[in-house]
């Protein structure tokens, strides 16, 4: 998991918007880089050279520094507990990716002060 700094809890989340800014922040305007690919929880490694091959980002641009946005970390924890239709990510990665996402949230919930924070697996 690459610590990121958290964007403040309350930054909207736009993935198209965060995802240009992402590119220009990491250096990948002509091609995903290895920066890239580390503000999203997986890609396609046998296509890493093509951008749709990475799924889930989390990460944005705020005030000229690269961050996780907690909306961003909501979506996708909603989208791996099978909302919007869930994802066609293998069923292995998903469990790695949701170990990942649930550090994001210890994270999220020690920097908020808010107990209550906890992945939607977690909750049952």
């Amino acid at each position: 998991m690459k610590d990121f700094p958290l964007a403040p809890r309350d930054t909207p989340w736009d993935g198209d918007r965060a995802q240009t800014a992402v590119r220009a922040a990491t250096g990948a305007e002509e091609a995903p880089t290895t920066a890239y690919g580390e503000c999203f929880f997986w890609h396609d490694a046998a296509a890493s050279d093509q951008y749709g091959s990475y799924k889930l980002g989390y990460c944005d641009v705020i005030d000229g520094e690269i961050a996780a946005v907690p909306h961003a970390i909501f979506a996708v924890a909603g989208i791996l507990d099978r909302a919007r239709g869930g994802t066609t990510i293998p069923e292995a990665d998903q469990n790695r990716i949701k170990a990942v996402v649930g550090e994001w949230y210890a994270k999220m919930a020690d920097q908020f002060g808010d107990r209550s924070i906890v992945a939607p697996w977690s909750a049952r």
